[in-house]
């Protein structure tokens, strides 16, 4: 499973939030339940319900009209002056009821909570890129670099079957731009997102290769499980016998028998990504079938900034 640190901290601003409307719903209740009127009626209320659901099981009537005492409680609340819907909980997210979890799988709201805490970690620039706001006046060729948006944000959207998405170009291109872009898009659709560097996955793979105990899931994990997994600047990783290529292989062929998809930039060009890493992985990559393939051609953004 992903980092339990991580899972669990952003369970427990779930939870957090789950007690604090318990709470505050509680408060308006304890104050109605120190009313004699909204107490015995709270209590009709509570037998009745009992009684008709014996009656049910049993195939009988139901022997208590509960919506008519319900509407008395409401009436008995609008004389105490408290909202009748403030003594429930209102919870942040009605389809899991602030839990995290729905029929015993990762609730939107646990993925986007996720999503803040691995996006935090992932080192990226606090001023966060998204499509709708990018200055195409920084690049060389504006009106291609539009049309290279478009597809990638219509990919986002899987208006098409590519697995993964290749964008290859020399440094400074604006590579790590329009993957700051994409990552954004799709947390934004509480998909599990996790951005990592070429490195960093490097160094996840080294911990899962030389780790034996039971820690040792959680460093390949991070890569398997998202939904979406981008990798920054892959090539400029050192190449580590036993791990580099054959972690990658492990963690592409995974993926794309998942249907997860891969977001990867370089700087090598296919013959140098070929001859780095070998036609296994080569393949997996620039497969026409499962890889969408895109040329970032602009100088170095960096100088003009």
């Amino acid at each position: 499973m992903l980092n339990k640190e991580i899972v669990d901290l952003a369970l427990n601003k779930i939870k957090t939030r789950r007690l604090d409307s318990e709470a505050l719903a509680y408060s308006f209740f304890e104050k109605a339940m120190q009313n004699d009127e909204f107490k015995e009626n709270f209590k009709q209320i509570k037998h009745a319900e009992i009684q008709n659901a014996k009656s049910e099981a049993y195939g009988e009537k139901p022997q208590y009209d509960i919506k008519k005492l319900q509407q008395k409680q409401d009436e008995i609340l609008k004389k105490l002056k408290i909202d009748k819907k403030s003594i429930t909980p209102h919870y942040t997210c009605k389809k899991c009821n602030d839990i995290g979890y729905v029929d015993g799988k990762m609730c939107s709201c646990l993925k986007h909570e996720i999503n803040l805490i691995l996006y935090e970690k992932s080192g990226l620039s606090k001023d966060i890129r998204c499509f709708d706001k990018c200055d195409f006046s920084i690049f060389d060729n504006p009106e291609n670099t539009k049309k290279l948006y478009t597809v990638l944000k219509n990919w986002c959207d899987k208006e098409n079957n590519y697995t993964n998405v290749i964008l290859i170009g020399k440094t400074g291109a604006g590579k790590t731009y329009v993957m700051e872009c994409m990552a954004n898009d799709l947390i934004q659709k509480e998909t599990l997102v996790y951005f990592t560097s070429a490195f960093e996955l490097n160094q996840n793979l080294l911990k899962y290769h030389t780790t034996f105990d039971q820690t040792k899931g959680q460093f390949i994990a991070m890569l398997l499980e998202p939904d979406y997994l981008f990798i920054d600047d892959l090539g400029t990783e050192p190449m580590l016998k036993n791990v580099t290529v054959e972690g990658l292989y492990n963690v592409l062929s995974e993926r794309m028998r998942e249907g997860k998809k891969t977001v990867i930039s370089t700087n090598l060009t296919p013959q140098q990504i070929q001859d780095y890493y070998g036609d296994r992985i080569f393949s997996r990559l620039l497969s026409q079938n499962n890889s969408l393939v895109l040329n970032v051609e602009n100088s170095d953004l960096r100088l003009k900034k």
